[in-house]
């Protein structure tokens, strides 16, 4: 590849110095065919003057005018190149070369791959990829660079397309890629034990487990690892084990959706296991449940909330969720885990005041955003919904 690319470069190089070299002798070939004409008109009129002198015959000065002439002839074709005289090999070899540097350079911008980036790139900003777009452009930078980052990609887009068994094979490529001591390995074990788990129909495989059980050796509080423990642990029967791993997660955890997950395995565990709080307390044991109502003003998807529950004289928050534009119409549930301060949860006060405070992505303190909602003496611990009007 490197060597067409420098076969070109050299080709258009050593046409540019002919072209330049030929520009250069045929100013110096008008120059010398001017110096020749010169020559010659002063060496006819010494000659004639020599003869009018009575110190030349007639024959001598025929025979002077002869060598002028033949010595004008030399000076106008002196160093004049045989390429320059044959002018249709010259313009040939010009047109070859150029033929071969435009068809060469077009040939090899297609094998790089520029133009399926360039196309695709341009799908994509007029929104006009589709899923079968996407695959093939992933498979063609699989085959083309065969990096770990190429295959990760691929495996995500299968992922997406539920091929989970071709997914495996692309997560296994891309752990074999990858150095021993990348950060990434274990993002990319436990997506990849997930896509067991689906390919296997929603149960737990030997290979799912050898790889959650890796990943919780050496990040102990991996919560989507712990995530899938609780799965395998659920799956073997041991429902105790199965919440207290899943309530680690939801301590650790800041994905409300996981969050809502989470909590449905556990109440499945204790229904399976006939497990009681007496046995394994409830994680959760009060729950703050809001609903915000856009009452005047329009959202941003730059938008960042801060929703909080905080107690009528204090400044601090007992229980605190960050949502963004996108979660704004989702429920909101606050608890006793999501404390600020170790000190004090929603377990341990009976009333709060809720507030709302707007704030922008690129905020670098959301607490001072600017309220937007307030809502004063709600109980720290209800089944009742409760709505907050906001006004931005």
């Amino acid at each position: 590849m490197m060597m067409a690319w420098l076969v070109m470069v050299s080709l258009t190089v050593v046409s540019l110095l002919y072209l330049v070299r030929f520009i250069l002798r045929h100013r110096g070939a008008s120059s010398n065919e001017d110096a020749g004409q010169t020559f010659l008109a002063i060496r006819k009129s010494e000659v004639e003057e020599e003869r009018n002198a009575g110190r030349l015959t007639d024959s001598e000065a025929e025979q002077l005018h002869d060598d002028i002439v033949s010595e004008a002839n030399y000076i106008n074709n002196h160093g004049k190149l045989t390429l320059h005289k044959e002018t249709g090999l010259a313009r040939s070899l010009l047109a070859a070369t150029v033929a071969v540097v435009l068809v060469g350079s077009a040939a090899l911008y297609h094998h790089l791959g520029f133009a399926p980036d360039v196309t695709f790139t341009q799908k994509m900003v007029s929104d006009t990829a589709d899923e079968k777009d996407i695959s093939e452009f992933l498979n063609y930078r699989v085959a083309r660079y065969d990096r770990a980052e190429d295959w990760y990609y691929l495996a995500s887009e299968q992922v997406l397309a539920q091929n989970y068994i071709e997914a495996i094979a692309s997560y296994r490529q891309v752990l074999k890629k990858l150095e021993p001591d990348s950060e990434e390995r274990i993002n990319v074990q436990v997506e990849l034990a997930q896509a067991m788990f689906y390919a296997n129909n929603n149960t737990v495989s030997s290979e799912m487990r050898h790889q959650v059980e890796s990943v919780l050796a050496t990040d102990p509080e991996n919560v989507k690892a712990l995530g899938l423990q609780g799965i395998v642990d659920f799956d073997a029967g041991q429902y105790e084990n199965a919440i207290l791993v899943w309530q680690k997660a939801i301590r650790l955890g800041q994905d409300r959706q996981e969050r809502f997950d989470l909590l449905s395995g556990i109440a499945a565990a204790r229904k399976q296991g006939g497990i009681s709080e007496e046995q394994v307390p409830a994680l959760i044991t009060h729950r703050l449940q809001l609903q915000l109502v856009l009452n005047k003003g329009a959202l941003s998807e730059d938008d960042v909330f801060l929703v909080y529950a905080k107690l009528a004289d204090q400044p601090m928050p007992v229980a605190i969720q960050r949502i963004t534009a996108t979660q704004f119409s989702v429920p909101i549930v606050l608890t006793n885990i999501d404390n600020l301060m170790p000190s004090q949860t929603l377990s341990e006060v009976e009333q709060v005041d809720v507030v709302v405070k707007r704030s922008r992505n690129d905020a670098q303190d959301l607490t001072q955003g600017q309220i937007v909602g307030y809502l004063s003496s709600v109980p720290s611990n209800s089944s009742k919904i409760f709505k907050v009007n906001v006004s931005l």
